[in-house]
């Protein structure tokens, strides 16, 4: 289990920030590296988070996390991680099914195993979006992995592009994985 520092996150941009090299570490062992040309920043807390933020430049982002994720370390981890899925490719705006299926795996499986305290979404389109994404033939990770070589980003795949990829997997999921998830 990962070894929480005993100030609030809001409190300790050090720990955050380890947090968050950690989470990073991570997501690249099991789907593939950032992209080169995007930086990871520190981490912020907004009342309106967790989401990420892209720098006016363009050339990289950051999470932002909710208030609650400030005072209190699981739930931190548990948004950052899924926030960390978005930074190796962020984009701006809305990403597809296949991107916030990834990110909603990667969540709950580091919170699992990273903290006393689990946790899993309630939201329709995320859950939605990982139970797409455990149709994957080769399962979550290694199809994302397979997925982030062949397009570049999970963000870019396209549904014949993924039916090359994994000719068992139904033309509809394929369809709905590339498709935005936009929860307005």
């Amino acid at each position: 289990m990962y070894v929480f520092d005993k100030v609030l996150p809001k409190d300790s941009e050090v720990s955050v920030w380890a947090l968050q090299k950690f989470l990073l570490g991570e997501a690249e062992k099991l789907v593939g590296k950032k992209a080169n040309d995007k930086e990871v920043f520190q981490p912020t807390f907004e009342k309106d988070g967790p989401f990420i933020r892209n720098r006016v430049q363009n050339d990289g982002a950051w999470a932002v996390l909710s208030n609650n994720a400030g005072g209190y370390w699981p739930t931190a981890l548990y948004e950052l991680a899924h926030e960390t899925i978005h930074l190796l490719n962020p984009v701006v705006g809305y990403t597809n099914y296949l991107e916030e299926g990834i990110a909603v795996a990667f969540s709950i499986d580091l919170s699992k195993s990273e903290t006393a305290h689990p946790m899993s979404p309630s939201n329709k389109y995320y859950q939605r979006a990982l139970e797409l994404v455990q149709l994957l033939p080769d399962g979550v990770y290694e199809s994302a992995k397979r997925i982030r070589i062949k397009f570049g980003s999970l963000g870019n795949a396209d549904p014949a592009g993924l039916k090359e990829l994994f000719p068992t997997l139904s033309t509809k999921v394929a369809k709905e994985l590339c498709s935005e998830c936009n929860f307005t």
